[in-house]
């Protein structure tokens, strides 16, 4: 085999490897496992194999329910960023201590006695020389910036008092089950770091993807001359020939309204080249009040007079009686409203 037919078997190889592990990227938990074990072989020569049990971001009152009761909490400093949290359980805590003091791990019982500062102080190389390799490993990746800086710290006596340590609102929270010296020992450790707090960008203004499409949908408007307030008794009452008094207002100014509710505009209403219009940004508000004086007894339905009196409405029919809101003769009133003159274009 030729080198450079070498050299593209191995350029493959390496491609296969990096995309079955995610192009190069490697999680928080796995850069941790590692950085634990390369650190007791580096340390101890001792076997320190992990196996991932949780890694999940949980609020910092459940994250601190993930604590076992026999454990021993070490906070983790940063001068950059908020503490974490390091516990670890008795077995591995007495394996740590029997590589350091008898040069291998046994089988001694563990005992059920509290934890001292000397124990958090036998967890200190381990810790000390797994974190930074820890950080080293997600250096590459912007968004693990936040796990940079960590060291070991000192002993928390309880989770109570570790509660009062941690100021994060979400923590990541990353177990293992670890075996020393071929399960000579045996138990987990858990970390908790505290996650970043989520910075809201300000929108930008460039113009969106589907900008141009959008600005096609068609919008549905309605001009809203005004609305009557009635009772319920009174509207079920209303029969062909009744005449609701409405505000002198009405016939001169508008709003543009959606579906919804929700108002677009105001402006006054008049006609333009045979149609009816609306002047935008001009005129009172669409929700006027019926005028307190009565109606004419006599009043025209076909050409409303646009004076201080109040303009009134006919209800042709029963059937067509709605509760809620009544249909002007827009066709009848358009003849006497005024011309909107043609806009100014620049």
């Amino acid at each position: 085999m030729t080198d450079a037919a070498a050299d593209t078997v191995l350029h493959r190889k390496a491609q296969a490897q990096r995309k079955s592990i995610g192009g190069g990227r490697i999680t928080a938990c796995r850069a941790l496992g590692r950085a634990l074990s390369i650190a007791a072989d580096a340390l101890w020569a001792l076997g320190f194999a992990t196996r991932s049990t949780v890694d999940k971001s949980l609020t910092a009152d459940r994250a601190m329910s993930c604590l076992g009761r026999d454990q021993l909490l070490v906070l983790l400093e940063n001068d950059d960023a908020p503490a974490a949290l390091a516990a670890l359980d008795r077995e591995i805590v007495t394996g740590l201590t029997d590589i350091q003091a008898f040069g291998r791990v046994t089988q001694f019982p563990s005992g059920e006695r509290a934890f001292t500062v000397t124990d958090a102080a036998m967890t200190a190389p381990l810790l000390d020389a797994a974190l930074p390799r820890f950080a080293s490993m997600l250096a590459v990746q912007p968004e693990m910036v936040h796990l940079q800086g960590y060291r070991f710290g000192a002993r928390v006596e309880d989770a109570q008092l570790a509660s009062l340590s941690l100021d994060a609102e979400r923590y990541q929270v990353i177990a293992f089950e670890v075996n020393l010296a071929q399960e000579t020992r045996t138990g987990s450790i858990l970390f908790l770091f505290p996650e970043p707090v989520a910075v809201i960008e300000p929108e930008s203004s460039a113009p969106g993807k589907h900008e141009a499409a959008m600005k096609m949908v068609p919008a549905t408007m309605n001009a809203v001359l005004t609305r009557i307030h009635l009772s319920l008794e009174r509207a079920q009452a209303l029969r062909p020939g009744d005449v609701l008094p409405l505000s002198p207002c009405a016939t001169s100014s508008a709003a543009l309204m959606l579906p919804c509710g929700h108002i677009v505009s105001r402006g006054t209403l008049g006609q333009m080249n045979g149609f009816r219009a609306i002047r935008i940004g001009q005129g009172d508000t669409s929700l006027h009040k019926p005028d307190a004086r009565a109606a004419p007894e006599d009043p025209s339905p076909n050409t409303p007079e646009l004076t201080n009196a109040a303009v009134p409405m006919n209800v042709s029919s029963s059937s067509d009686v709605d509760v809620g809101a009544f249909d002007l003769a827009l066709d009848d009133i358009a003849a006497g409203l005024p011309s909107v003159p043609e806009p100014i274009k620049p």
